[in-house]
């Protein structure tokens, strides 16, 4: 079977498997060839693809949604990260978060000195038009 892990910019993982285990909010599924259709929201955690050969590949997710669909599963979620190991994964996803958290970091700081700004105009606006 066929499986895709997508976010809404890449194509993070698309694989021919013959296992994949994903969690939900019921616990652990495992999927495999001939599994019944289903669609699934899934909760933050790991997704591991098995290959006919047993070689594994994980893909740590935010939540997001499985759907199995004949022999498609397609897992989609606004993060994804892939890796074939849990130790590297791991290091790759918290990096993600760090530099996530910084951008969030960056973003609020311009935000408020937008809003800032904008306040200063009105008041300069207000003693201008009050005179």
């Amino acid at each position: 079977m066929k499986l895709r892990v997508l976010t809404p910019s890449e194509v993070v993982l698309e694989e021919d498997v013959v296992h994949v285990t994903a969690e939900d909010v019921t616990g652990s599924l495992g999927i495999r060839p001939g599994h019944a259709s289903l669609v699934t929201p899934l909760v933050p955690g790991v997704v591991i693809a098995r290959s006919e050969g047993g070689r594994e590949k994980f893909v740590a997710v935010n939540g997001g949604v499985m759907m199995v669909v004949g022999d498609m599963v397609e897992v989609v979620s606004r993060h994804a990260v892939a890796g074939t190991d849990l130790a590297g994964l791991t290091d790759k996803v918290v990096a993600g978060f760090e530099k996530e958290h910084q951008e969030d970091k960056a973003n609020r700081t311009a935000f408020e000195k937008l809003r800032m700004s904008f306040l200063r105009g009105v008041v300069e606006y207000d003693r201008a038009t009050a005179s």
